[in-house]
């Protein structure tokens, strides 16, 4: 699941990202359903890393094909679809959310716009949207799968159950629906007919580690210590770092009076909690930094990413934020060490990537700056922000041509981003000699989405444009 939302700030020419943790700000650390929860196989998470050619060539057909026909809810559909690829999900939700304007009974913007709400964690609304995506497809199987796992979360396992009863009435073999279907009957005591729906869901499913920890869980609640021990082995087999099949697993071996292995296993168990409770206790502080930051107060978020860091050095919002408070407050080479940090710790970071691009450029090393935004795109191939950077940055280096094309690879993704139409407008004067059409197009669609943005633009071109 997607945890992080994004924060732009535009200081001058360039872009800064700011991470936060979770989409609301405040660590969620509740107890409830397992924390592998995953029934299906659909999800909204991005393609990192997709071929950026590809990811601009769907984008761009789909926003022809909405120039064509504003009304397509197809249309509108296929760019969500196109821009979750790429990686960005707010822009995704909105595309969604016009498909469904356009045609409420659109059951696959409803599923899709339902996926990006269980990505931020937005239970309750996911669980509304695949509502609709069956009341409108009532054969989707994939919708009902979700909307089962969301009754799941939600605590309403009722609900879950009648779901997920559905799902298998129209495919028997939907190893997800069984798994589910265990934890149901687990939390409701049943635990024959949870070892059989977990057994099931692994016969269809190979190296379905949730499953195999679910029917190793039932086992030890039946206290059949020999088969829960080799169930957990099983499951860690598929995921050494999950404490619950690791304390399971001290507890069988226990009951199995192998107290050396037991306490082997109970001291494992003892670090991923440890571990656990230092994540948690980071992410506090980074989200405290977040509010803390939003409210305006540099000096607090700053002190409260360094108590993140302290915490869990090798966790990289907190550095990639510092970073850009840092860099408010006028620290330059600080900022860049953090964003530096923040790569250290997470080398797929996109946005710290991008940040660490941005510093390069004030720093003069434009040629490194080039590399980080392509790097931060080689992730997220739709990032607005990044292609707005690398654009400049070419421009600096004077290859108008490269520049040209990431100022119109801004645009496709964010339409609305008025300095991204200024700054192809002036591109586009300076290759004519003079305000051709398609420059005075872009800059007036500047103007018009940020009058601020008048004092980039040369007062001979302002005239040109009355």
């Amino acid at each position: 699941m997607a945890r992080r939302a994004v924060y732009c700030v535009l200081p001058a020419a360039f872009c800064l990202l700011r991470l936060a943790a979770t989409p609301d700000l405040m660590a969620q650390i509740t107890s409830g359903p397992p924390s592998n929860l995953r029934l299906s196989g659909a999800t909204s998470t991005t393609s990192a890393g997709s071929p950026e050619d590809r990811v601009v060539d769907d984008v761009s057909a789909a926003r022809q094909a909405i120039r064509a026909q504003p009304d397509s809810a197809a249309s509108h559909l296929s760019l969500g679809v196109a821009l979750k690829a790429a990686g960005e999900q707010e822009s995704a939700l909105k595309a969604f959310q016009k498909a469904l304007d356009c045609d409420p009974r659109l059951g696959e913007a409803w599923f899709e716009k339902g996926l990006l709400e269980a990505d931020r964690q937005k239970w309750s609304r996911a669980a509304g949207d695949f509502r609709r995506a069956v009341e409108v497809s009532p054969n989707h199987v994939d919708a009902r799968l979700e909307l089962g796992e969301m009754f799941l979360r939600l605590g309403d396992f009722k609900q879950a159950a009648d779901e997920l009863n559905t799902v298998l009435r129209l495919d028997p073999r939907d190893a997800g629906a069984h798994y589910g279907l265990g934890l149901v009957r687990l939390q409701q005591g049943d635990l024959p007919a949870a070892e059989a729906d977990f057994r099931q869901a692994i016969s269809l499913k190979a190296n379905f580690v949730a499953a195999q920890e679910g029917l190793a869980e039932t086992l030890l609640r039946q206290h059949r210590w020999s088969t829960a021990a080799a169930a957990f082995e099983q499951a860690l087999a598929g995921d050494s770092s999950s404490l619950e099949a690791t304390n399971g697993l001290a507890t069988a071996l226990a009951r199995l009076g192998q107290r050396a292995r037991a306490a082997e296993e109970f001291q494992k168990a003892r670090e991923l909690s440890r571990r656990d409770l230092i994540f948690h206790r980071a992410q506090g502080e980074n989200n405290r930094g977040l509010e803390l930051w939003h409210a305006g107060d540099l000096a607090g978020a700053a002190a409260a990413f360094r108590a993140a860091i302290a915490a869990d050095g090798v966790y990289a919002e907190p550095h990639n934020n510092l970073g850009g408070v840092l860099w408010q407050m006028k620290d330059r080479n600080g900022a860049l060490a953090e964003f530096q940090a923040a790569i250290r710790c997470r080398s797929d970071f996109a946005e710290a990537h991008n940040n660490w691009g941005s510093a390069l450029v004030y720093a003069g090393d434009i040629d490194h700056a080039i590399e980080q935004f392509r790097t931060a795109l080689a992730e997220r191939p739709g990032f607005p922000s990044a292609h707005f950077n690398l654009a400049m940055a070419l421009s600096k280096k004077r290859d108008a041509t490269g520049a040209e094309a990431e100022f119109h690879r801004t645009l496709l993704f964010d339409p609305q981003m008025a300095a991204a139409h200024i700054e192809l407008g002036l591109l586009l004067a300076s290759k004519a000699g003079g305000l051709s059409p398609d420059a005075r197009y872009e800059l007036s669609e500047g103007l018009r989405l940020d009058a601020r943005l008048r004092s980039l633009v040369p007062a001979k071109f302002l005239e040109g444009l009355r």
